[in-house]
Parts: structure tokens; C-alpha cells; sequence
């Protein structure tokens, strides 16, 4: 009879614990398939900081220099004076990065540079050369000069008659030789010799005609100032000048200058490599330093000029203050990354400039990632 009363017990605590197993086992099929309660959106990118106001706009962004970072190309050489084949090379880098430069000081030079000078100086000696002759022409020739040219046309008169009789003797030579070598009395060398003597006569006698013409004209030119010849010899001069103001355009080309009074941030194209599509170098105004924030779309109705910013990195010290100066007319996606993974990545923003009240601390942190909060 106990031993019935007992197995009766087990079998109602057995039974109790199934019914219980049952009822934890649906609650927890209940909650799973139960719908779930829809998701906040993603925090903002930007991080709130302790002592930020609810009405606060905070936002990451960049730092760089007013006017932005500048790429300084080579200037084109294609059409210069001496002929440039190839992609010129970087011969002398005059500048180190951090350099302080001025607006078109000198930061490098090129390859191409000493040929350009060379032609820029052969273009200043015939302008020299073409102004001299201008000169002349428009003195005339001095009484003593038109007289020295005309003793100079009668002594070529005199010696074409010289060398014409000359001439007949030798034909007259020649010809004897001929008949005597039909007749055996003298060798082919003999007459070949007489025949040499002729056409040398010859040749020197229309040498000298030429020289007669040429100083018969010169006497000329210099008897008298004829305005085509002032004209033709400006026109000498103005070509001239047009090539050494080309000669002086090709120099300057083989030059690269710094665009802006700024500092060197940094160097692309070593001495003897060729310039690429990095150019040069990078300039910029690093003592007058912005910070670009990125503001979502929907919080740039709160944001005006002249509100001040506050920025902050982990890459110095403190915070440093500033204005809003300036706030961009064109939306789109955002190209500041928050390094938090929860955080949306492809979001909508304006670029708004703060002004900073002191670059010192930051002048060499170009691109530097910050946080900036704006008060309105």
C-alpha cells in the first residue's frame, strides 16, 4: 500500500516537471517568433563631448590651408624657341618641404633651362645686330664713305679689263696648242695644261665681274637713304624683338614658380625625375589654417557665419577655437569616415570653413581629421 502511495507522488512530481519544461520551452518559441520592435537609426558620425549643449552641431572634418592645398605644375615647353623632346626633368629642386616661399619666387628648375638661356641670348645679339643696322641706314653714308665705294668700283672695273685681256691670251694658247698637238709637235699633257690655264682665266674673270656688279650696287645704296630701306631695316629690328620676346617666353617656361606666398607641404618630383600628374609640388597658406566640417544636411539650417567652433584632435593638445567663415552651396556624400563602425557612412553634407583664431599649433597637420562643434 506505501509502496502505491509512493509510486502515486513520483509520478504527479514527474508530470509537473514536464507540464513546466513545456510552458519555459513556448515562452521561449513565443519571444523568437514574436516581431521584433523596429531599429533607432545609427548615431550621428560625430561624437557628442560632455559639456555639449542640445542645440551643439557637432561634425568631422579636415584640416587644410586657406585657398586649399595648391599642386604646382611644370610649365608647358611645347613651341619653344629649341626644340623639346619628351617630358622635361626637374635639373635643380631650389626648395625643401616646410620651405617658406613667396608668390613667384623660384621653387625649381628645369632640365631645359640652359638651352633656353643660350637661345635667349643669341636673340638679344641680333636685336643688337638689327638696331645697329638700323642706325646706319637712317644716318646715310658719310661723303668719304660714297667716295671709297667708288674707288672701289673703278678698281673692280680695272681688273675685270686686266683679266679679260688675260682671257684672250690664254684662248689664244690654247688654240696654238690645239694645232700643234694635230700636228704631233706637242704631247696631250701639254695641251691639257693650256686648256686648265683657260678656264681658270675664265673663271676668275667672271669672279670679278660679279664683284664689279656688287660694288657698283653698294655705291649705290650708300649714294643715297631710300625710305624701303629704313623700312626693311625695321622690320629687321621688330623681328628681332619678336623673337627675343619669344626667347624670354620659352626661358620662363623652364622655370617652376610658387603660385602663392606659402610653405612647401610637399615635394613630388625629385631632381632628375620627370614632372607627373602630381606636379611638382604642394603649396599652401599653412599660416592661415581652416578646418572643413562636414555638417549633415539637416542641421545646416542652424549653422551661420560667424558662430563660433570649437576643434579638437587627438593629434594635439587642448582644443583650438574659431568662426565660421564660410558655407558651401553644394550637398554630398560625406568624404570624412568616422572610425566608428555603427556610424553611417554614406550620408549627405555640406562643407562649412571655420576660420581658426591660431594655426600655429596646427600650420604642419594639412588633411588632419577633427571634430568640430559649433555653437549657434
Amino acid at each position: 500500500m506505501g509502496e502505491k502511495q509512493l509510486l502515486k507522488s513520483s509520478g504527479r512530481l514527474i508530470a509537473a516537471l514536464i507540464v513546466a519544461a513545456l510552458a519555459v520551452t513556448g515562452s521561449g518559441i513565443f519571444l523568437t517568433l514574436r516581431p521584433s520592435k523596429p531599429s533607432q537609426p545609427p548615431a550621428p558620425s560625430s561624437t557628442s563631448t560632455p559639456d555639449q549643449t542640445a542645440n551643439d552641431i557637432t561634425a568631422l572634418g579636415r584640416l587644410e590651408p586657406e585657398g586649399e592645398v595648391i599642386k604646382v605644375a611644370a610649365p608647358s615647353t611645347a613651341g619653344t624657341v629649341v626644340p623639346i623632346f619628351g617630358t622635361p626633368r626637374v635639373a635643380r629642386m631650389l626648395v625643401k618641404e616646410r620651405s617658406q616661399v613667396k608668390a613667384g619666387q623660384v621653387i625649381a628648375v628645369l632640365d631645359v633651362y640652359d638651352r633656353l638661356v643660350a637661345a635667349g641670348m643669341q636673340a638679344q645679339a641680333e636685336v643688337q645686330e638689327a638696331q645697329t643696322r638700323l642706325a646706319q641706314v637712317q644716318a646715310g653714308a658719310k661723303q668719304g664713305d660714297i667716295e671709297a665705294q667708288r674707288a672701289t668700283v673703278n678698281a673692280r672695273a680695272a681688273k675685270v679689263s686686266r683679266l679679260a685681256a688675260e682671257l684672250n691670251t690664254a684662248r689664244w694658247e690654247y688654240q696654238r696648242y690645239q694645232d700643234l698637238f694635230r700636228n704631233g709637235a706637242v704631247s696631250e699633257l701639254d695641251l691639257r695644261d693650256r686648256q686648265l690655264k683657260y678656264d681658270a682665266a675664265a673663271q676668275e674673270l667672271e669672279e670679278a665681274k660679279r664683284e664689279q656688279e656688287q660694288a657698283a650696287k653698294t655705291l649705290t645704296s650708300v649714294a643715297e637713304v631710300r625710305p624701303t630701306d629704313i623700312q626693311q631695316a625695321q622690320a629687321a629690328v621688330n623681328v628681332a624683338m619678336a623673337n627675343l620676346q619669344r626667347a624670354k617666353t620659352d626661358l620662363e617656361a623652364s622655370v617652376v614658380r610658387s603660385p602663392i606666398t606659402g610653405q612647401i607641404i610637399k615635394i613630388h618630383t625629385r631632381e632628375g625625375e620627370q614632372v607627373g600628374n602630381d606636379g611638382v609640388a604642394e603649396v599652401g597658406k599653412t599660416n592661415r589654417m581652416y578646418a572643413i566640417a562636414e555638417i549633415y544636411e539637416t542641421d545646416i539650417q542652424n549653422v551661420k557665419r560667424g558662430q563660433r567652433a570649437t576643434i579638437t584632435s587627438s593629434a594635439f593638445p587642448g582644443e583650438i577655437t574659431g568662426v565660421v567663415d564660410q558655407i558651401g552651396l553644394l550637398i554630398r556624400k560625406n568624404d570624412v569616415l568616422n572610425t566608428d563602425p555603427a556610424a553611417d557612412t554614406d550620408v549627405r553634407v555640406i562643407e562649412v570653413k571655420v576660420r581658426l583664431d591660431d594655426s600655429r599649433l596646427v600650420s604642419g597637420l594639412t588633411n588632419l581629421q577633427v571634430k568640430v562643434k559649433i555653437t549657434p
